[in-house]
């Protein structure tokens, strides 16, 4: 899975990911991108094709920076 997600999202890195588990059973993946690739049209366009490729949800974001 992770080298799908690579192959995904060259040539930005992944920076990091977290696996949120609801309640009801359910869980969304979060994959958060190197910051300097920022480009947020490209964060949709990820999640459909990574959904139509493994059936599964996930959720691409940039990590929030406190300044």
């Amino acid at each position: 899975m992770r080298l799908l997600l690579e192959d995904l999202v060259m040539p930005a890195e992944i920076a990091g990911e977290r696996i949120r588990y609801r309640i009801d059973g359910s869980k969304i993946m979060k994959v958060f991108l190197d910051p300097k690739e920022h480009n947020s049209r490209e964060l949709e366009t990820f999640s459909a094709v990574y959904r139509k490729l493994s059936g599964k949800d996930v959720v691409f974001e940039y990590p929030v920076t406190e300044a």
